[in-house]
C-alpha cells in the first residue's frame, strides 16, 4: 500500500548511496550505502551544455501496489506491458553511450543499490519482497536533496499513488510534492513526466478507500504508471533527447528550456498574393538562408497574403512537434494587421523529397493577412507552454473502484502542480518557442 507516514524521510535519506558502491543491499538491509558525496565538493561535476551526461540514477519503485504490474513469473509465461517497456528501458540507460556512469536502486522502505542484471530480473520475474508502503514525497524528496548533481539525473519509476491520510488531507497534495522538491532549494530544477499504461495482474490498492482497502484479483482496465526525470534543466533536456526521444505513451516537461527552433518563410511554398522576402539583402543571399520578414505589395479582403513559415521542431521532445498539441497551442500575435494561422501540418514525403527550402523543415504554419498598417510591425509565432491534456484526462478523485474509473491516477493533476509550483514562474512563463517576424509595406 502507498501510505505516507509509515517511516520519516531522514530513514529515506540516511540511505542515500554512494555511487562508486556497486554492491547491493539485498542480502543484507541493515548495511546501507553512504551517504553521496556533495556535488560541490567535486570539481569535474560541472554541467556540460553537449556531450554525455555523467550520472544517471534510476529507482523502481517496488512497493506492494506495484506487484500487479511486476507479477511473478507463472506456468503462462506471460509478461506485463510494464514489464516489456521497463526492461527495455533499463536495458537502453545501461548500453546508452550518453551516460558516463549508471546506477539502479530498488525503492522499499529506503532506496537499495541493485546491479543492472538484479533490478531487471525484478522487472522481469516479479517482485520477491514488497515493501508495505512508500511516500511519493519522501522519496521526491531525498531525490533533490542527496542524488541531484550537476550533469545528472534522477530517474523514478512508480505508479505515484500518493494517499492523504484521510480526506481533510487531500487539498494538501500540490503543497506536499512542491515542498519535497523544494527541501534542498535547488534553482535549476526541471521534471519530465512520461505516461504510460499497462495491463495489472495483482491487488490493487485504491489511494481512497471508500469502497475497499484491497481490490484483489484486479484489474480490468488498465493501471497508469510514470516516469519522471528529475534534474537540472539542461540535464533533463539532454537525457530525454538521448533516450526518450522516441517514448511512447504521453509526456509533459516542467522547468525545460529549448533552443530556439529553426525556422523561415518560404516564397515559393503554398504562398498567395503580392509579396517577397523583405531582408535588404534577400537578393545576395546564398543558397539555405532564412527569411523573416514579409513586404506586402497589395493586400485587402479581396486579396488576401499568405505565406507559410517553416519549423525545425526535431530538436524537441514529442509533445512540442505532435500536430494535435501545436494545432491547439500556437499563437500568432501582431500590431495593425489581422493576420492569423490558418493551417499547420507537418512535413510529407514530397516536402522531404523537394529541392527546394521546405526540405529543411518538419513543421509548417500558414499564416493569411487582408489587412495591415502602413509601417512595420512585429509578428510572432508562439508555442505557449500549456500543460497537455491528458494529465486531466487521467486524474480522478476517486479510485476506490478503479474497474469501473478506467486508466487513471488519484489526484494526478495535484501532483502535477506541485511539480509546476516549483520549476515555473508562473508570472512570467516563458514559451517552448517564439519566432518573431516582420510584416511590412513594401518599398
Amino acid at each position: 500500500m502507498l501510505l505516507p507516514g509509515c517511516y520519516s524521510r531522514d530513514d529515506l535519506k540516511s540511505d542515500a548511496g554512494n555511487n562508486k558502491a556497486a554492491e547491493t543491499t539485498e542480502a543484507s538491509p541493515d548495511k546501507a550505502p553512504a551517504a553521496a558525496p556533495s556535488p560541490e565538493a567535486d570539481p569535474s561535476s560541472t554541467t556540460a551544455a553537449t556531450g554525455s551526461l555523467k550520472q544517471v540514477n534510476v529507482f523502481l519503485e517496488v512497493s506492494g501496489s506495484m506487484e500487479g504490474f511486476m507479477p511473478k513469473t507463472g506456468a503462462d509465461a506471460q509478461n506485463t506491458r510494464f514489464q516489456q517497456h521497463v526492461a527495455q528501458f533499463l536495458s537502453d540507460v545501461n548500453r546508452s553511450a550518453s551516460v558516463q556512469r549508471k546506477t539502479f536502486y530498488r525503492i522499499k522502505e529506503k532506496p537499495y543499490r541493485d546491479s543492472y542484471q538484479q533490478l531487471e530480473t525484478t522487472v522481469r520475474e516479479g517482485i520477491r519482497e514488497p515493501a508495505s508502503s512508500t511516500s511519493i514525497p519522501a522519496i521526491l524528496d531525498t531525490l533533490v536533496s542527496h542524488y541531484y548533481q550537476p550533469n545528472a539525473v534522477n530517474v523514478l519509476i512508480s505508479d505515484f499513488i500518493y494517499a492523504p491520510r484521510n480526506a481533510g488531507a487531500v487539498p494538501y497534495i500540490k503543497t506536499d510534492i512542491t515542498d519535497a522538491l523544494n527541501a534542498a532549494g535547488r534553482s535549476d530544477l526541471a521534471v519530465s513526466v512520461y505516461g504510460h499504461t499497462s495491463d495489472f495482474k495483482g491487488a490493487f490498492y485504491p489511494a481512497m478507500k471508500t469502497a475497499a482497502k484491497r481490490i484483489n484479483r484486479c484489474c480490468d482496465t488498465d493501471i497508469p504508471y510514470y516516469v519522471w526525470v528529475i534534474g537540472p534543466a539542461d540535464a533533463v533536456r539532454r537525457f530525454d533527447a538521448a533516450l526518450l526521444k522516441k517514448a511512447p505513451g504521453e509526456q509533459a516537461h516542467f522547468g525545460v528550456k529549448y533552443s530556439a527552433a529553426p525556422s523561415s518563410l518560404l516564397n515559393k511554398f503554398q504562398n498567395q498574393g503580392a509579396w517577397y522576402y523583405g531582408e535588404k539583402d534577400a537578393s545576395k543571399r546564398a543558397a539555405g538562408a532564412t527569411y523573416h520578414t514579409v513586404a506586402v505589395s497589395e493586400v485587402s479582403a479581396q486579396q488576401p497574403v499568405e505565406f507559410v513559415l517553416g519549423m525545425n521542431l526535431q530538436a524537441l521532445p514529442a509533445l512540442y512537434q505532435d500536430l494535435g498539441h501545436l494545432k491547439a497551442n500556437l499563437q500568432l500575435t501582431g500590431q495593425d494587421t489581422d493576420a492569423k494561422i490558418v493551417s499547420v501540418f507537418g512535413a510529407t514525403d514530397q516536402t522531404r523529397a523537394s529541392s527546394g527550402p521546405e526540405a529543411q523543415y518538419t513543421h509548417f504554419v500558414k499564416i493569411r493577412v487582408t489587412k495591415m498598417g502602413k509601417a512595420a510591425r512585429p509578428l510572432q509565432v508562439i508555442l505557449q507552454d500549456k500543460r497537455p491534456m491528458w494529465i486531466t484526462q487521467w486524474t480522478t478523485k476517486n479510485d476506490s473502484n478503479i474497474n469501473q474509473v478506467g486508466a487513471k491516477t488519484f489526484a494526478l493533476s495535484s501532483l502535477i502542480d506541485g511539480v509546476a509550483a516549483v520549476t515555473t514562474d508562473e508570472q512570467d512563463q516563458a514559451p517552448i518557442f517564439q519566432i518573431p517576424l516582420t510584416l511590412q509595406p513594401a518599398d
